[in-house]
This record gives C-alpha cells, sequence and structure tokens, in this order.
C-alpha cells in the first residue's frame, strides 16, 4: 500500500497523525529492506528508527511528494552503510527469511521446497557485491522502478564519490568477467 501525497504534504505541514500514518505503511518495508542489508533484527530495528527520524526532520526537504518511498528508501541505504561501517563489520552470510503475505497454507514438502530455494537465493544474493546486492533488492523486495533505483543510487554514489573519493570498491574478477560478457549498452 502507498500513501497518497496528500498525506505526505499533511505531514509536511506537521500533523501527527499524518506521520503516524505514513510509518505504520512503511515500516514493515523498511524493516524488511534494513534486515536484508544487515542481517540483524536489532540493528534493523535501529536503522529504521533513524530513517524515520530522518526523514521527520528532513520532510520538507522532499520536493516531489509522490517520490517519498524512493526518497526514504535512499535514507535507509545510506543508514545502513553508516551503521555498518561504524559498526566495521562486514555483512554476515546468515539466513534470511523472506515472509510473504497471506498466502494458502502449504503442505510440508511445499514448505521445504521453498524454504531451499529462498537459501540458494539468498546464497547468490550474497555473493554480490555491495553495489549489486543494493540493486537487488531495492528492485525485488522493495518493488522500485528502474528509472527510482537509477536516480536515487547516481545520487548517492556521486554524494559518496565527492566525500570519499570513491563511490564503492573494486569488482571482484567473476564481476569483471560478467560485464565484459554482457556489456552494458
Amino acid at each position: 500500500m502507498e500513501v497518497g501525497e496528500e498525506i505526505i504534504r499533511r505531514w509536511k505541514k506537521g500533523e501527527r497523525d499524518a506521520f503516524d500514518t505514513v510509518y505504520e505503511v512503511y515500516k514493515n518495508l523498511a524493516l524488511r529492506t534494513a534486515y536484508l542489508i544487515c542481517k540483524n533484527q536489532a540493528d534493523s530495528e535501529d536503522i529504521v528508527q533513524e530513517t524515520f527520524v530522518k526523514c521527520h526532520l528532513h520532510i520538507r526537504e522532499l520536493k516531489k511528494e509522490k517520490e517519498f518511498k524512493a526518497w526514504m528508501l535512499k535514507i535507509l541505504v545510506r543508514c545502513s552503510w553508516q551503521f555498518l561501517k561504524k559498526k566495521n563489520r562486514e555483512l554476515p552470510d546468515d539466513e534470511i527469511v523472506v515472509r510473504f503475505q497471506d498466502q494458502e497454507i502449504p503442505g510440508l514438502l511445499d514448505i521445504e521446497l521453498k524454504k531451499e530455494r529462498e537459501r540458494e537465493i539468498f546464497s547468490s544474493i550474497q555473493k554480490l557485491s555491495d553495489k549489486h546486492r543494493v540493486v537487488i533488492i531495492l528492485y525485488y523486495y522493495d518493488e522500485l522502478s528502474v528509472k527510482e533505483i537509477a536516480k536515487e543510487l547516481v545520487d548517492l554514489y556521486a554524494k559518496r564519490q565527492a566525500r570519499e573519493g570513491f563511490a564503492y570498491g573494486k569488482d571482484t574478477v567473476w564481476q569483471t568477467e560478467f560485464e565484459e560478457m554482457f556489456p552494458y549498452e
């Protein structure tokens, strides 16, 4: 469910109910995204809290209300990276549990097959570099469009490059080979 532009406008004007509505709509999406990035439930909750605090403090800077979701996720990704950097640790290879919305109760075999498929997908995602993993999470799990992801990540990497002198780490050998086999056109 998305919130309407009117609710965001009301939030910008300082209405507490509007903030509460936005929080209720996006808190599960934010928690799932933070968890997929940092792989720790407690850390995810801290990141989501920090994200919504930053959103609240900077809501008046949001130019287009219809782009709130992408803007909030950009802040969340940045908070996640800052949190991980502060913790000075690599992303662990813990398993994740992908929760599906109201579906029929499957049989035991179906559950086991689904869990195995989720482990394989998770394992494949974890082999990706940070820059590729974030794109996969934003596209498949958070359902952002390619255009929204590109716009937000270009802004994010440009700011990081200006601040730190680099946007992201050097590609691994297999990433370089993959990009040579399938060049971006």
